[in-house]
C-alpha cells in the first residue's frame, strides 16, 4: 500500500487564513473527484491566523466552511480534524500523521489544509509581515502499489529553540487581535545545515540518482533552492520552489509542487524529494516516489 496526492489545490490573494484554505478544500476535494462526506480526516497546518484565534481549532472552522462532516447519518465515521503547527515544517509532519491514520481500515482519505494571514485579514501587505497569504488544500490517500511517500526525516537545533511570530501580551493594548510580530533571525547556513542533513537521510533510503529527482522546495530565503539543490547534487532545472511574491509558509510545498507539476519536471522524474526549513531552526524531508501515468 502506498499513500499518494490525489490532488493539490492553492487560493493565493485573499485576507483569512481560514477562507483561503476552505477555498483551496473544496477545489481539491472536487479535483480528486469525490465529495466531502468522504473525508475521512483533516489536518490543518497553518499558523498564522485571523483575528490571532486560539480557539477553537482553526481546522474546525475551516471544516465547516470546506462542508465537510456537517450532518452524521447512522452508520457513518466521522470526520476526525485538528491542528496540527510546525511553521514550515508542518506540511510534512502533517503527512506524517496522515500515514499512521491511514493504516486504518476505516480511513481512506486525509485532507492536509494550510493558511497564514495577516491578523488583521487585510488582503494588502502588512508591514513587519513577510509571508504571503496563500492558503493550500493536499489530499491523501492510499492505493496498491509501491508509489507514494517514504519515511519522514528530521533535522533540528539542539538549543532552545527562538520565538518567531509573537504578540507581546503587555504592548499590545487594543489592537491584540488585528496584529503580530515577525521576527526571523535564523541564518541561511543554519537553515541549509539541518535542510541538507534532512534531505540527504530522505535521498539515501530512497535510493534513487539525482539526475531522477526533482526538488520541492520552500524559500526561507532567496538563495536557499539554489544552494540546497547544490549542495545535494542536484539539477538547477530539477528544482522548482515556492515562487509566490514572498514566504508562503505553511503553503509553500504545495505551491512548488503545483509549480513543478504545471511545469513538466514531475514527469521527467522518479522522486519529488520535499524539504521544508524553517523557525528553530529545523527542516523536515520526505521523498514521494511519483505514480507512473
Amino acid at each position: 500500500m502506498g499513500i499518494v496526492i490525489s490532488s493539490v489545490t492553492t487560493e493565493i490573494g485573499g485576507g483569512s487564513s481560514i477562507e483561503q484554505a476552505a477555498a483551496a478544500a473544496r477545489r481539491a476535494i472536487a479535483e480528486a473527484g469525490t465529495t466531502p462526506e468522504r473525508i475521512d480526516a483533516l489536518i490543518n497546518t497553518g499558523v498564522y491566523r485571523d483575528s490571532n484565534m486560539v480557539e477553537p481549532a482553526m481546522s474546525a472552522l475551516i471544516q465547516q466552511q470546506a462542508g465537510i462532516g456537517l450532518e452524521y447519518h447512522s452508520g457513518d465515521v466521522p470526520c476526525l480534524s485538528f491542528d496540527l503547527m510546525n511553521g514550515a515544517c508542518g506540511i510534512l509532519n502533517a503527512v506524517q500523521v496522515s500515514q499512521a491514520l491511514l493504516e486504518a481500515p476505516t480511513v481512506h482519505r486525509v485532507l492536509l489544509v494550510s493558511g497564514d494571514a495577516h491578523p488583521s485579514k487585510s488582503p494588502e501587505p502588512q508591514a513587519g509581515f513577510p509571508i504571503k497569504p496563500v492558503g493550500a488544500a493536499m489530499l491523501l490517500e492510499k492505493v496498491p502499489g509501491t508509489a507514494g511517500f517514504g519515511a519522514l526525516h528530521i533535522s533540528a537545533t539542539d538549543g532552545r529553540p527562538a520565538a518567531e511570530g509573537y504578540l507581546r501580551l503587555s504592548e499590545m493594548g487594543t489592537t491584540g487581535r488585528s496584529s503580530i510580530t515577525v521576527n526571523r533571525t535564523t541564518g541561511l547556513e543554519e537553515l541549509l545545515h539541518h535542510a541538507i542533513s534532512a534531505a540527504s537521510e530522505a535521498l539515501e533510503v530512497a535510493d534513487v540518482p539525482a539526475d531522477r529527482v526533482v526538488l520541492i522546495c520552500g524559500r526561507p530565503t532567496a538563495d536557499f533552492p539554489h544552494l540546497l539543490a547544490q549542495r545535494l547534487g542536484i539539477d538547477p532545472e530539477a528544482v522548482s520552489a515556492d515562487d509566490t511574491e514572498s514566504d508562503a509558509h505553511t503553503s509553500a510545498l504545495p505551491v512548488a509542487f503545483l509549480a513543478a507539476r504545471d511545469s513538466g519536471k514531475l514527469e521527467r522524474a522518479d522522486v519529488a524529494l520535499f524539504v521544508a526549513a524553517g523557525a528553530g531552526p529545523s527542516a523536515a524531508a520526505i521523498a514521494y516516489r511519483l505514480p507512473k501515468r
